[in-house]
């Protein structure tokens, strides 16, 4: 069975579905223990639509979303002026890159990477840098095959927890 969907950019118009989408894929990747209190306070402050409505009418930030008919599906967001904290010649950030679990597997991941990487060389001619969490084997052995590589650790700070976070590089434009 062919997965056939769609890249385009992000509009103002996503904002509800981008914060939607991204709970979805936060809660199934990072509260695998369950719903905690310190969880649903960081969700219900960061994952809004008016925070994705913010991002989206930022100049320095690009959305990409893959959509299957009239549904989204991913999408990834690309920021510019924001320096690798491991890397200098690096200043293009991958901030999220999120496909729904349903369609992981499809080739959606990588076009949605692809998109985000086109724009960095297009608009600065620079690499992509990423963070991504130390536990998460799957997203981090994607990114291997898409020929990044761990330059340096970052920290995610969740209430009192830190929870380490692989800094990756991509391939030179």
């Amino acid at each position: 069975m062919r997965h056939s969907y769609q890249i385009r950019i992000g509009r103002a118009a996503d904002a509800n579905r981008l914060a939607v989408l991204a709970t979805q894929v936060w809660l199934h990747t990072y509260a695998t223990d369950g719903i905690s209190d310190l969880t649903a306070q960081y969700i219900l402050s960061e994952l809004t639509p008016a925070k994705y409505s913010q991002s989206l009418s930022e100049p320095s930030t690009y959305f990409f979303v893959a959509e299957r008919g009239q549904d989204l599906i991913g999408f990834a967001a690309v920021k510019f002026g924001a320096q690798c904290p491991a890397e200098a010649s690096s200043a293009v950030e991958l901030k999220t890159l999120y496909v729904q679990e349903h369609h992981i597997g499809h080739g959606v991941g990588r076009a949605l990477l692809q998109a985000a990487e086109a724009k960095a060389h297009e608009q600065s001619e620079s690499k992509l840098w990423l963070t991504v969490n130390a536990r998460n084997d799957r997203a981090i052995a994607f990114y291997d095959r898409q020929g990044y590589s761990k330059v340096g650790t970052s920290y995610f700070v969740l209430g009192e927890g830190r929870h380490e976070n692989h800094v990756l590089v991509g391939r030179d434009a």
